[in-house]
Order: structure tokens, then sequence, then C-alpha cells
């Protein structure tokens, strides 16, 4: 068995969001030494993006957005349809934690945090279905890797 056959990835095009740094850049690595033609970067740091185009090459393209909103999900979905005619990779990676207690978590933490973790999730990975549908073969589906999530609720057995 030839691992590097069986683990390349040749050819296909990826968007990872959050991917100019911390564990979706590590993923954006991995995809470029995998051998991906392209890997779309996404965050709304464009000074993180073009540091990470700047280290990695021009097979990584940055495309800036905030994901947190439907509007944001689309522009990032319009801007992929307009570059390519098929996605063979979404990670969704961006997210964001907000570090209160439980006791004193507020509702504003909770609404930034639902709003990108899961509901930009689901409505990028939505507005981008017809580009993935482009790249699905049954020998090579087009695969979605969801790894935004809640952060932890951090509970205090000493407080009250």
């Amino acid at each position: 068995m030839d691992l590097n056959s069986l683990f390349n990835l040749n050819g296909r095009v990826a968007l990872v969001t959050g991917g100019s740094r911390g564990i979706g850049r590590m993923i954006v690595e991995g995809y470029l030494a995998a051998g991906c033609e392209r890997v779309y970067i996404s965050a709304r740091k464009v000074d993180q993006i073009e540091q990470t185009i700047a280290e990695l090459g021009d097979r990584v393209v940055g495309l800036p957005a905030d994901l947190s909103t439907v509007d944001g999900c689309h522009s990032l979905a319009h801007q992929i349809a307009e570059r390519e005619e098929k996605l063979d990779i979404l990670v969704n990676n961006a997210g964001a934690a907000w570090g209160a207690d439980y006791g004193s978590f507020p509702e504003a933490g909770w609404d930034r945090t639902m709003d990108l973790n899961v509901k930009g999730l689901f409505f990028l990975t939505q507005a981008l279905h017809g580009t993935m549908k482009n790249a699905a073969r049954h020998e090579r589906p087009a695969k979605i890797i969801n790894i935004a999530s809640i952060d932890g609720i951090k509970i205090n057995p000493w407080q009250t």
C-alpha cells in the first residue's frame, strides 16, 4: 500500500475558514503538502491573510470574510464560485470563544459564538452546496469537515 497515493490531494481545491492562523493554518499546510492545487483561506483580518500567503506561497488564495453573518457567508461562496467551478473540500474552522465563567456568561457572548460557530457554518455550507456538488464523484466525494465549535463552559466548584 502506497500511503502517498492513498492520502494525496493532487488536483483538489479546498477552502479553510479561519485558515490564516492556528489549527486552520496547520490544515492549510497539510493540504499543500498533500498536493492540493489551491487552498483558499478566509479570515476577518486582511493582514493575517496576507502574512499567511506570503509565508505559504501562491497556491494559497486569501478571501477576507465575516462568517458570523449570512451575507458574509453568501459573499464568500460567491467569491469562490467566481474563481472555481468546483470545490472539493470545505473546512469550517472559523470559530469564536467567549472567555466568561458559566455563571456570568452574557447573552452577547452566546450570540456572537453561536452566530459564527453554528449559524455561519451552516449557511456557508448551504451557500457552497452547488460548487461542492460539482466536485463530487462516486469514487471521490467532496468533503465537509467541521471543526468550529463552542468553547467549553467553565464551572468553578467553589463559586456560588
